[in-house]
């Protein structure tokens, strides 16, 4: 089934936190790269477009790994489709 997710990447602050937001996200953005997807970012979330099992199989993996590096919070929307605008 083709689906859209839309998720946006919130890092909490840590006292003794010194990582740049903007790294950690694009950390982040670099680790979900995957030729079976089609990934657009903007300034606040990205869209992933592709099959639903190959989407939650790397959010599952990379999200986890991510979760145990940073404190951090994930927002997602998960929908049926491809969802983009066409011009």
């Amino acid at each position: 089934m083709k689906t859209t997710v839309e998720i946006s990447l919130y890092k909490l602050q840590e006292e003794d936190s010194s990582g740049n937001y903007k790294l950690i996200v694009k950390e982040f953005l670099k680790s979900i790269q995957n030729k079976n997807l089609e990934i657009e970012t903007n300034g606040l979330s990205s869209l992933i477009y592709g099959d639903y099992s190959d989407i939650i199989e790397l959010l599952n993996n990379e999200v986890r790994d991510f979760l145990d590096k940073y404190r951090s919070v994930f927002v997602l929307k998960i929908s049926k489709g491809t969802l983009k605008y066409k011009d």
